[in-house]
């Protein structure tokens, strides 16, 4: 038995990148890595990929119909829906386990909201409306506040706020460009895409503007509020100013957009902002 579908399932690179920010949060409120992060981080870590997994065992027909996600391991019958739901249960209720067995009902409670609005609410509501990354970027937003609470933090400390306001609102233009760029795909597995009520040009407005909105709630907090390092103030600042150039420049003037490095670049800055908050911190 080959244990590559397994791990496809659970989407290692989305996965690894939840618990990421999570801990992530949890070095910024610490000021380091204490040990007793260790048991909420793979709490949060299996609750992620359980997650994973049940949304490929919920979409998999969906998944069939469309070239980028038709290898999965449902669609491609490399796993049965059997297996897939099988998966996605125990790794759901070892993370539940831990979580308990941590002891706070903080992050128990925060845990299983995640998984319903996920599973539940989102996966459910993004067949019915292009906007429904709104409410689902709320599913980004709660591992955020998980590693904050991990590290004894309060929930509406200022940086707590930033980080949930950033990771909430940079998934609008991050979605917005994977639907602008499989828009296509998407209509033909019959989910509702931004162009069924957005010509082109508002569509591209739409994600600059959230950019741009990103950029301001960064600029505003690490200038008055978090950032004690002036260099780091500056230099994050002219990442702000390069990132929302390129970006627009990508969509407006460039012949062809290219995606790949559209991606690449908004993930390197998520993690420079977050790496710039724990140098500051440290």
């Amino acid at each position: 038995m080959s244990l590559r579908p397994y791990i496809q399932l659970i989407r290692p690179g989305v996965t690894i990148a939840v618990s990421c920010s999570a801990l992530a949060s949890a070095v910024i409120c610490a000021g380091g890595v204490p040990v007793s992060l260790l048991w909420p981080m793979i709490g949060i870590f299996l609750l992620a990929a359980g997650a994973s997994a049940l949304n490929q065992y919920q979409e998999w027909e969906f998944d069939e119909k469309m070239e980028r996600t038709r290898s999965r391991p449902i669609p491609s019958r490399q796993l049965t829906t059997s297996d897939g739901l099988r998966t996605a249960n125990i790794f759901l209720i070892s993370g539940f386990i831990v979580l308990i067995l941590e002891g706070s009902l903080m992050l128990f409670s925060l845990g299983i909201f995640n998984v319903l609005w996920y599973n539940g609410v989102y996966t459910l509501l993004k067949r019915k409306t292009a906007f429904a990354v709104i409410p689902g970027a709320l599913t980004g937003v709660i591992p955020i506040l998980m590693g904050w609470i991990a590290a004894g933090g309060k929930p509406n400390d200022p940086v707590a706020v930033f980080l949930s306001v950033f990771i909430f609102i940079w998934q609008m233009p991050h979605f917005w460009l994977i639907a602008l760029k499989h828009q296509d795909e998407y209509k033909k597995a019959g989910f509702p895409v931004l162009s069924d009520t957005f010509s082109p040009v508002m569509m591209k407005l739409t994600i600059l503007a959230w950019l741009l909105a990103a950029s301001v709630i960064t600029l505003y907090f690490s200038w008055f509020i978090m950032v004690h390092v002036v260099n780091l103030r500056y230099l994050l600042a002219s990442v702000n100013f390069f990132v929302v150039l390129f970006i627009g420049y990508q969509l407006f003037i460039a012949r062809s957009i290219s995606f790949r490095l559209i991606f690449l670049i908004g993930n390197l800055y998520i993690f420079i902002v977050f790496a710039f908050l724990i140098i500051d911190k440290l």
